[in-house]
């Protein structure tokens, strides 16, 4: 009978490697958390022409670990005027990971010119990037919702533009998501944590994998993004000058301001603001110890359009024709074109 040495035994062996595991869900970021994938290797061979028994070896098991991985993307800016309440900045959460996750949120102010008042975060339950009725408003400290591997969920902060915001003024705000274990939406959360043990194949360990945000560290389990509140508004300046027309004594050759003499009002507005200012009422009362000259009243207007031109005798009720008597005069212009836009209201007085 021939006998084999290890080696030259090695040499007539022919193996295969068989694997076995559980149905597995494949995202983006790869299988889902907590798929076991186990291995079991099986070895056929013969001894010379002789097939002999299969051997297969002891299963190599493990389950897939948790890779924590998230995107924050804002929608871009808000352009937002004076007053206006409940102005929006749009973000949207995608979780990038391989494993249902949980959020908390916060609203974190960055640099800029101005604060906006009564800031808010919102959960955007149509995900239409608007403020709607209906919408969630979000508890700080808790689960904003579960979001499933390779899907999002849009978010909104929502706040105010105080009265005094000047043109070109901006706030900036970050929104920063941290990864919390998925839970009911509403309830109390924690961040979770990376494992930073050596690797256990039998638990699901946590493993940070997001990038850079605005306003977070990467692999921390967080990702922020921003967007900029900008207040585009009219900056109105108004300019009132007298010059003398005409007086008694020397008419229209060097007047001076003395009785009976002729003084015209000219009213000058401009707007140097990044938005057109509609419906500009010029109001003015007349100067005591003058009376208003009948038909001096007029405007105009940058663009070329015509003003409305109203008078008043108690400057509460204005009609289009000249009241009896004239005590005040109200120019109304129905826009000044932003950046250069100019507009006047202009009117004589004759000294009493």
């Amino acid at each position: 009978m021939k006998r084999y040495t290890p080696i030259r035994l090695l040499g007539l062996l022919t193996a295969t490697a068989l694997l076995w595991g559980a149905s597995t869900s494949l995202y983006a970021a790869g299988t889902a958390s907590n798929t076991v994938i186990s291995n079991t290797a099986t070895l056929n061979y013969t001894i010379g022409t002789v097939a002999q028994t299969q051997v297969s070896s002891l299963a190599a098991t493990f389950r897939v670990d948790n890779k924590v991985d998230l995107t924050m993307l804002a929608a871009g800016g808000a352009t937002v005027i004076p007053g206006s309440d409940d102005q929006v900045l749009a973000f949207t959460l995608e979780n990038t990971g391989n494993s249902t996750q949980g959020y908390l949120l916060s609203a974190l102010q960055g640099t800029g010119t101005f604060n906006m008042t009564n800031v808010r975060i919102y959960i955007d339950d149509n995900n239409d990037g608007a403020f709607d009725v209906g919408d969630d408003l979000y508890t700080t400290g808790t689960n904003a919702g579960n979001i499933a591997p390779d899907t999002s969920e849009d978010f909104l902060i929502v706040a105010n533009t105080p009265t005094n915001a000047l043109d070109l003024q901006t706030d900036l705000y970050h929104l920063l998501a941290t990864t919390t274990a998925a839970g009911a939406t509403g309830a109390a959360a924690t961040a979770i944590t990376q494992d930073t043990t050596a690797d256990d194949p039998n638990t699901v360990q946590v493993v940070f994998a997001d990038s850079l945000g605005s306003n977070d560290t990467a692999r921390s389990g967080s990702q922020a993004d921003d967007g900029i509140y900008t207040v585009e508004t009219a900056a109105l300046t108004v300019a009132k000058i007298s010059t003398v027309v005409s007086d008694p004594l020397n008419n229209t050759t060097n007047p001076k301001r003395i009785p009976g003499a002729v003084v015209r009002y000219t009213i000058t507005v401009s707007n140097t603001g990044g938005t057109a200012a509609t419906g500009a009422a010029i109001v003015d009362q007349i100067p005591t110890n003058t009376t208003f000259v009948t038909g001096s009243l007029s405007g105009t207007n940058s663009n070329g359009s015509t003003p409305a031109e109203a008078y008043s005798i108690l400057g509460t009720i204005y009609q289009a024709a000249e009241t009896t008597p004239v005590a005040y005069i109200r120019v109304t212009h129905a826009l000044i074109a932003a950046t250069t836009g100019t507009a006047t209201a202009v009117f004589d007085v004759t000294i009493n």
